[in-house]
């Protein structure tokens, strides 16, 4: 058996963030140290290398996924580059909570942009009828995504070590069959796209639960949204699972390994996201759902989640599309705006820095 190599290879200044609840380890992608001396530029790739090291719960710092800022992106519309790695090494999409987590950052560190002559200017949110105008364009693998620090508003705290941040996700759009000839060209979906283009029946075969009617929306990444109650209006889902009182310790897992594990014909394995809603819910148009994301398994919170739970709430009539959905999950509260006439989904939420440190891994 090979010994194991205790002695470390890098050195990484970082920003430990959450979300809602969703957990985050951040840090700017060409201040990782190499110790060894080697010079040559850190790859995402790299990274993903040390990543399952870094998010260990107890030999690590611990988190859900690391967000990595890059100043310099290959798109050169774009300010900023974001990295995210999930905590089992594999290199995600695109992550909504941590972009706020990403903003937050940049704001904090006055990190400057490679890209760009005109330089954000971070002190103009200190304006206070100027709140927002600090915009952000950031370059992910699922696309281009705005964020906007609202550096007044009025659930900040006083040391700023929590903002709200409004991120403009881009629109949602139909989740792509891989029978589809034409699966590379978007499709935006809209409250016009026929039912059959995001309702799906699928099989679940456990005791339980012999099936499942989903809502599946992409907002940067995949999502599967499960209402409960209709579920078991169905019959598809035991009746246990509709006390409302026992939400939060129902057992999800099983059910989301399922869909996880056998795609059903989509490009890419979903997140997939629970919700209930009671009749006080409705009135406050809000529904509270839990989440499980491939590569990380349940989380307190998940951005594109809540947005593509929003998007479903809408379609299937749980939640009213003219003013904003307030989705509930265990790490806190999310607000979601679907603009109808362009599908564009503006996300409204906390960022807030826990610690800052260094490690030798």
């Amino acid at each position: 058996m090979e010994p194991i190599s205790n002695k470390p290879s890098y050195r990484i200044n970082f920003t430990k963030m959450q979300g809602a609840g969703n957990d985050f380890v951040v840090f700017e992608k060409n201040k990782v140290e190499r110790l060894n001396g080697d010079q040559s530029i850190m790859t995402y790739e790299e990274i993903s290398k040390f990543t399952t090291k870094l998010s260990h719960r107890k030999l690590g710092v611990g988190c859900d996924q690391l967000i990595i800022i890059d100043d310099s992106p290959p798109n050169k519309n774009a300010s900023y580059g974001m990295g995210v790695i999930n905590c089992d090494g594999n290199i995600e999409n695109m992550c909504g909570n941590g972009v706020r987590c990403f903003t937050k950052y940049i704001i904090d560190n006055k990190v400057l942009s490679k890209n760009v002559k005109e330089q954000i200017k971070f002190d103009s949110g200190n304006d206070e009828n100027n709140d927002g105008s600090i915009e952000q364009i950031i370059e992910t693998k699922s696309g281009i995504v705005k964020t906007y620090p609202l550096l007044k508003h009025h659930l900040n705290n006083d040391d700023k070590n929590v903002i709200m941040v409004k991120v403009n996700m881009g629109t949602s759009k139909i989740s792509r069959l891989q029978s589809e000839v034409d699966y590379h060209i978007p499709k935006v979906l809209s409250k016009q796209s026929p039912i059959d283009s995001y309702l799906y029946t699928i099989d679940i075969d456990l005791p339980y639960c012999s099936k499942l009617e989903c809502v599946y929306v992409s907002v940067g990444v995949n999502q599967c949204v499960v209402f409960i109650d209709r579920n078991i209006e169905l019959g598809y889902l035991d009746s246990s699972y509709g006390d409302y009182s026992k939400f939060s310790t129902i057992n999800i897992q099983e059910i989301s390994d399922r869909i996880q594990r056998n795609i059903n014909g989509f490009i890419d394995i979903a997140n997939v996201e629970f919700v209930i809603q009671s009749t006080q819910d409705k009135l406050e148009n809000k529904v509270i759902s839990r989440v499980v994301e491939r590569g990380s398994g349940e989380t307190l919170a998940c951005g594109t989640g809540a947005c593509g739970v929003a998007v479903a709430s809408i379609l299937k009539g749980y939640c009213n599309e003219n003013i904003e959905t307030i989705v509930e999950m265990p790490g806190g509260k999310l607000l979601i705006q679907w603009d109808l006439n362009n599908s564009e989904i503006f996300k409204t939420g906390p960022a807030t820095t826990v610690f800052k440190s260094q490690i030798l891994i």
